[in-house]
């Protein structure tokens, strides 16, 4: 099948620097939890992306020196020969299949942890962090030698990364990072020449990206990726002041190949990968807008959990930007830009916006994905999103239950080879995800059951039964499948049992008029009174959702999270 013509534009190669890239698509510098230390899941995790069609395949942040600590967060690391040797896996990979590879250079400062190296930070300005401050000691404040002590780091770890193989060196001007903490007010508090006036305070970014140049701009792009508005007001950058006035000012000096636009720093950097439910795809657009409108023919990259190729193009026509930047849709589906380019955009596993991958990595460190159960198993279960191992024995399978679960278990099945008799006991697939996309804001969720449906649809080796009823024991030993997969999921308690008490609460009972679980609330049972109270103990999605349903029904909601809470409120 071949791509819509509208589309040729997404595959034009486009010059960054002395680099070529071989499209308009672009891997954002995200987090995913290997870093330097995890050589082959950095290595397979990336080159998924590259052999997908990304032109341009970035690391996580990567930290030019232990002064930027960041255990027991996991970044990628350019300390030592060590980190050359790890990270150069993934250039080598990712090249075989055509892409560029870039590394974010990140020092930062005040903000680093440094629990493992027990290196003293530098700031702009000796103060305690405001995102760390319990764990941190003061950082530095950084005088001229200071200041080119930090510089040199950055320029021996942009010559490693180059030694790694890394085509695009990004400085990091976002998140709070040394160079942003030299630019804004609230950070730096100086008087002398790197303090003061904005072109005071711009210096240091300015001399940063100046001895990057002069290192390695004849071989690698300079770029970086830079918070125009870091949303706190007066005090941060802000778009139509400061924000917008350096890009003008570095623009001029001629020094970056490249701008990666993102809004939001370290205590708001959720403005910058919002979820589905607060921020619509594209909704940074008038930011990234405002910066290509200045720097003209330097590339400007935009960023926005962009899925759709029509948005896509619609963006780069309207001179918004010149490449489509993406780090949660990248992860959702890696073979993103090579469906758009063979015309199988109904085959798109779009990203839904539900920032698994998110608050997995704060959590634990590591990455999952709601859409691509494959995503951090490239390397160490050797798992494909788009290829499948052919069983050598095609037998038949039942599967039980056609929720997300049991529809991509029968998907997988299917694309193995496998007689696969998908049963689902109600008229329609999905299960109680069906119920979830109907809570505020959370139709773009949906998406986990159309992408199956279609994809189920295409299988010849799959057949689908719905309105079935449940299937009993005997119903299911009786069928005659070879092997049976049971999908049939979890149903909410009816007696509040939860994780905190391991034990039910006093007179909760589902069964009475006056307590309902999430289930019987989707189902129509009549929600009594004016006043509800959502018992949740574990933070889940479902409650918080379901208590704003309420209160746009007019109820007046009160949330509790905890069994002390029953008793004070006397329910």
């Amino acid at each position: 099948m071949s791509r819509d013509s509208s589309h040729d534009i997404l595959f034009e190669p486009i010059a960054i620097g002395p680099k070529r890239m071989r499209n308009r698509f672009w891997q954002t510098t995200h987090c995913m939890g290997a870093g330097s230390e995890r050589p082959g899941t950095q290595a397979h995790f990336r080159a998924m992306k590259a052999e997908g069609g990304w032109g341009t395949v970035c690391t996580e942040y990567c930290s030019v020196h232990p002064e930027a600590d960041e255990y027991p967060w996991v970044s990628a690391r350019l300390w030592d020969e060590g980190d050359v040797i790890n990270l150069r896996y993934m250039c080598d990979m990712a090249h075989q299949h055509g892409s560029l590879t870039g590394v974010q250079l990140w020092y930062s400062g005040i903000h680093a942890l440094n629990m493992e190296s027990r290196e003293i930070p530098r700031g702009a300005t000796q103060f305690s962090s405001n995102v760390w401050s319990s764990r941190t000691v003061y950082g530095t404040e950084m005088d001229d030698d200071d200041i080119q002590a930090v510089i040199n780091m950055y320029v021996e770890a942009a010559k490693r990364a180059e030694a790694a193989g890394f085509d695009i060196l990004e400085v990091s001007g976002g998140d709070s990072t040394l160079p942003v903490q030299f630019l804004e007010r609230r950070y730096n508090k100086r008087t002398d020449k790197y303090g003061g006036s904005f072109e005071n305070r711009a210096r240091f970014y300015i001399e940063l990206m100046a001895a990057l140049k002069k290192a390695c701009g004849d071989n690698s792009a300079i770029t970086t990726r830079f918070e125009v508005d870091t949303l706190m007001g007066a005090d941060g950058l802000q778009a139509t002041d400061e924000g917008i006035r350096f890009v003008e000012l570095l623009n001029a000096e001629g020094l970056c190949d490249l701008w990666s636009v993102k809004i939001g720093d370290y205590e708001e950097w959720g403005e910058d990968a919002g979820t589905s439910r607060f921020r619509k795809s594209g909704w940074m657009t008038p930011f990234v807008k405002q910066v290509k409108g200045v720097v003209g023919d330097t590339p400007v990259v935009v960023n926005g959990r962009l899925t759709s190729p029509d948005d896509m193009v619609r963006l780069i026509n309207a001179g918004v930007a010149d490449i489509i930047g993406a780090a949660r849709p990248s992860i959702a589906d890696p073979f993103l830009p090579k469906k758009i380019e063979e015309g199988r955009l109904d085959d798109i596993r779009e990203c839904i916006g539900c920032n698994m991958c998110v608050s997995k990595f704060v959590q634990i460190g590591v990455l999952n994905c709601t859409q691509n159960a494959t995503a951090m198993e490239e390397y160490r279960r050797g798992w494909h999103p788009e290829k499948f191992d052919q069983t050598e024995n095609p037998c038949s399978v039942l599967v039980v239950g056609g929720g997300p679960a049991g529809m991509e278990c029968a998907r997988v099945l299917g694309e193995r080879g496998y007689d696969v008799h998908l049963r689902e006991a109600e008229a329609a697939l999905g299960g109680h995800w069906k119920d979830v996309v109907r809570m505020p804001r959370l139709e773009e969720w949906a998406r986990v059951i159309t992408y199956r449906e279609a994809q189920l649809a295409k299988l010849k080796t799959v057949e689908v039964h719905l309105g079935v009823g449940e299937m009993s024991a005997d119903d299911v030993l009786s069928y005659g499948a070879d092997k049976v997969v049971i999908a049939t999921g979890a149903r909410w308690l009816g007696d509040g049992l939860s994780p905190m008490g391991h034990t039910a609460i006093p007179g909760v009972d589902a069964a009475q008029p006056n307590c309902l679980t999430p289930t019987q609330v989707m189902a129509g049972k009549e929600v009594p009174g004016n006043h509800v109270f959502v018992l949740d103990a574990d933070g889940h999605f479902t409650a918080i959702a379901l208590a704003e349903m309420m209160a746009d029904q007019g109820k007046q909601v009160t949330y509790v999270t905890c069994m002390a809470e029953i008793s004070e409120y006397g329910v």
